[in-house]
C-alpha cells in the first residue's frame, strides 16, 4: 500500500476512536438542569418537624384526566396540558428534544405514551389513563430512561451502563461544605456506598475531601425549569486537558428527607423522602447502572408509595452487578472496557493490514 493511502487510514481510525465517545451532545434535559440548578445551597429534613405540604407545580395534570366525552385523545387536536406533558415525556428520553412543544396532540407523543406505558408495565392505551397519571405524578430521578447518549459535550454526561467513567477500583467520595451536610446525613451515604461496595466485591469506598473526591455529593436548590418533581440525579464531569473524570451526586434540597430514624415520617405526599434510598439509587448510576423497569429494584426512577423507603438491592439489581462487573481486573487497575477494546482491536487489525 502507498504510504500516503497508509498514513490517511491510520488517521481515519484514529478521528473514529476520537468521535467514538463525543457524537452526541449531553441531552437539552441535562443541560435545562444545570441551568435550572440554583447555586444556593439548601437543605431540608424532618429532624421532628412536620413540614409543610409541598408546592409541586402539577397543574398541567388536571387537563390530561381521562374525560368520559372523549375516550381516546383526538389526533391533531389541541389539548391543553399536552406541552408540558411532551417536555416531561422528551426529559425521560421517550420523545426527541425540541426548543418548543405545543397542544397538538400527535402521533409521535401517543407512540412516546404507549412506550412509556410498555416499560413501566401500565394498561397500554396510548392514551393518558389513571394509572398513567398517577405513575408521573410522583417523585422521580432526573437522570433519562432510555435514548440518552454517553457523551462529553461541554464536558458532562449522563452516566451510562456499559459506559464506566472510572479505571481504578479505590473510588473516594466527599460532601459539598457549603450545603452543611449533617454528619448524620454523610452517615447515611457511607452506608450506601458500603453496600455497594460489598456487592461489587471489589469495589473500595473511602471519603475524602470534597475538592478531592472522584465522586461529589451535595444538596442543591433546584428551580422548576424541568417538568416532575426530581428527587436528585448523578453526572460525569470530563477535565480536560487530562482525560481524568469525576461524577457528582445532586439531590434536591427544596424536599425533606428523612433519615432512617424517622422512616416512620415518609410520606412522598407530604414531600418527605427517604435519603438511603436516594442515595442508594444515584450511587447506582455511578457505578454503572441505569434505570430498572422492575420496581421492587433500588434503579427504579420512581419513588412509589408502596416502596418509599428501598435500600436492599433486589435479585435483579445483585444479577445485574455480576453482568456489569463480570469482566473487571480486581487487580487494582479495574477493566478496560468494551469501548476501549473494540477500539484496540480494530487499531490492531488496521496496523496489521497497512504492515501487510
Amino acid at each position: 500500500m502507498k504510504p500516503f493511502l497508509s498514513a490517511f487510514l491510520l488517521l481515519f481510525l484514529l478521528l473514529l476512536h476520537q468521535s467514538h465517545f463525543a457524537k452526541a451532545g449531553i441531552g437539552s434535559s441535562l443541560a435545562s438542569l444545570f441551568k435550572s440548578l440554583n447555586k444556593e445551597k439548601v437543605i431540608n429534613w424532618v429532624n421532628g418537624k412536620k413540614p409543610p405540604k409541598p408546592e409541586w407545580d402539577k397543574e398541567y395534570l388536571k387537563y390530561l384526566k381521562p374525560d368520559p366525552k372523549l375516550p381516546n385523545l383526538p389526533l391533531n387536536k389541541e389539548r391543553k396540558g399536552f406541552a408540558p406533558l411532551k417536555q416531561y415525556l422528551s426529559n425521560f428520553g421517550y420523545l426527541p428534544s425540541s426548543d418548543s412543544f405545543n397542544n397538538t396532540v400527535d402521533q409521535q407523543t401517543l407512540s412516546a405514551i404507549k412506550t412509556f406505558q410498555e416499560s413501566f408495565n401500565l394498561p397500554v392505551t396510548a392514551d393518558i389513563d389513571n394509572h398513567t397519571l398517577k405513575l408521573i405524578s410522583l417523585p422521580r430521578c432526573a437522570v433519562p430512561d432510555m435514548d440518552f447518549n454517553y457523551s462529553f459535550t461541554q464536558n458532562v454526561s449522563w452516566p451510562k451502563a456499559g459506559h464506566r467513567w472510572f479505571r481504578k477500583t479505590n473510588l473516594t467520595y466527599g460532601f459539598l461544605p457549603e450545603s452543611e451536610v449533617q454528619p448524620s446525613f454523610t452517615k447515611v451515604f457511607k452506608n450506601a456506598f458500603t453496600r455497594w461496595a460489598n456487592a461489587t466485591g471489589f469495589l473500595n469506598l473511602t471519603e475524602t475531601t470534597y475538592d478531592d473526591a472522584d465522586i461529589k455529593v451535595g444538596f442543591y436548590n433546584f428551580s422548576d425549569v424541568l417538568i416532575g418533581d426530581l428527587f436528585g440525579f448523578s453526572f460525569i464531569t470530563e477535565n480536560p486537558p487530562s482525560d481524568v473524570k469525576t461524577a457528582e451526586i445532586n439531590l434536591n434540597g427544596n424536599m425533606y428527607w428523612a433519615l432512617p430514624s424517622e422512616k416512620g415520617d415518609l410520606s412522598a405526599e407530604d414531600g418527605v423522602l427517604d435519603l438511603e434510598s436516594a442515595a442508594m439509587h444515584q450511587i447506582g448510576h455511578l457505578l454503572g447502572f441505569d434505570h430498572s423497569f422492575m420496581n421492587d429494584s433500588v434503579m427504579y426512577p420512581y419513588i412509589l408509595p408502596s416502596q418509599e423507603r428501598k435500600v436492599e438491592l433486589s435479585n435483579s439489581d445483585k444479577n445485574n452487578i455480576k453482568k456489569q462487573y463480570a469482566n473487571v481486573d480486581s487487580g487494582g487497575g479495574g477493566c478496560l472496557g468494551v469501548p476501549s477494546i473494540t477500539i484496540l482491536l480494530s487499531l490492531g487489525f488496521a496496523y496489521m493490514f497497512l504492515m501487510y
